[in-house]
């Protein structure tokens, strides 16, 4: 999990902050203006791979029988 962690912090998606009380006590959040970004960059995307994936499938629905 902090592997995962490290490579969000590490590409600007989350931040990471110390609890006050218990230094060992680490808090994530998202960064809202990047998660937008990742958003919009998965909207267009998904607008190029999903119909190649349709064609993927039915290709491999259709040699199945």
């Amino acid at each position: 999990m902090s592997r995962h962690l490290k490579r969000l912090r590490e590409s600007g998606l989350v931040e990471e902050d110390r609890d006050e009380f218990d230094s060992r006590v680490r808090i994530y959040r998202l960064r809202a203006e990047p998660m937008a970004v990742l958003k919009l960059w998965l909207e267009e995307t998904e607008g190029v791979v999903e119909p190649s994936a349709g064609g993927i499938k039915a290709h491999v629905q259709k040699s199945r029988k």
